[in-house]
């Protein structure tokens, strides 16, 4: 794992933690909007005891979820897809989903592991996520808001996110944000 993938992943687990504990508060409840999602990297939980889980995560359109079902994203954005719309040399393609936070990943590399890119759909309380994210990034630098993309959309240092209702779609470890852009397009109609 490079520097950029070990901060994407310390950014994940701090996000997850944020999210847990703003959802134990009650501080999601009023968090939804109509429609999909994206994330740079949203990690975002809703973890509940396992007789809670059916109350507290209602189908597509609830606080909790805002897709109602699983997604693979390697198979709707096929490795080949990804690497035309990149121009990257991308050969493999492997799913890393979250499925107790509705997290579902696509870990997009070269076959010599020297070139990746992350799709990350999160359907979980997205827009909480979203948030904590842009916050994150504003911390660090100035998010670039990207207009025309979903409810909203920024990019930052480890990549593109949008938000799409209560689902978050991001791209990272991408330096065109053109291309991140074109990938969220492509895969945000297929959710």
């Amino acid at each position: 794992m490079g520097p950029t993938r070990s901060s994407l992943v310390a950014r994940c687990v701090a996000t997850m933690l944020l999210v847990v504990f703003a959802a134990a508060c009650g501080g999601g409840a009023g968090s939804s909007s109509a429609g999909a999602q994206g994330s740079t990297g949203a990690v975002v939980a809703g973890a509940t005891a396992p007789g809670q889980a059916q109350g507290q995560q209602g189908g597509a359109g609830s606080v909790n979820d805002g897709l109602g079902h699983t997604v693979n994203v390697c198979t709707l954005l096929p490795v080949a897809t990804v690497a035309s719309i990149t121009g990257e040399p991308l050969t493999v393609a492997t799913e890393q989903d979250t499925l107790p936070t509705k997290t579902y990943v696509c870990d997009y590399t070269s076959s010599d592991g020297t070139f990746g890119v992350l799709i990350t759909v999160a359907a979980m309380a997205a827009a909480i996520g979203y948030d904590a994210d842009l916050s994150s990034t504003n911390q660090v630098t100035t998010a670039k808001q990207i207009s025309g993309l979903g409810d909203k959309a920024f990019s930052g240092p480890l990549g593109l996110e949008a938000l799409f209702g209560n689902v978050s779609i991001s791209v990272s470890n991408l330096q065109s944000d053109a291309a991140a852009e074109t990938l969220i397009r492509a895969l945000q109609p297929k959710l």
